[in-house]
């Protein structure tokens, strides 16, 4: 079974975050068990933009800031879409006086902490 057929099913979904603006719109978190990681669901749908890998122990460290970071990226993502701009995601951000950093990872964007 591919990444792909896993993120279109229900089975492993943990979270999902629905884009106040846009009830309909929502994406959501699941477990993908070969990478031992959370991938969100729905990004490259609504937004044509890469799906965000967060490696589970993040998510087992901090759960509620995990979630605030991809609800931060989801409304900077909407604004743009209603904005007719482009979309970027950012490289190196901090949350809570911790740096994360997104890179490139195949079909993913993939979310880990910034090395001190």
């Amino acid at each position: 079974m591919t990444s792909d057929t896993n993120l279109n099913d229900t089975d492993g979904i943990i979270a999902t975050i629905e884009n106040r603006d846009k009830p309909g719109q929502a994406v959501a978190i699941k477990y993908l068990r070969d990478r031992n990681a959370f991938v969100t669901s729905g990004i490259r749908t609504y937004f044509d933009e890469k799906e965000i890998l967060i490696p589970a122990h993040l998510v087992a460290i901090d759960f509620q800031r995990i979630g605030t970071i991809v609800s931060a990226i989801l409304e900077k993502l909407s604004r743009a879409q209603e904005k007719e701009t482009t979309f970027d995601y950012e490289p190196r951000f901090e949350v809570l006086d911790k740096v994360y950093v997104l890179t490139e990872c195949g079909e993913y964007v993939e979310l880990s902490i910034a090395e001190t």
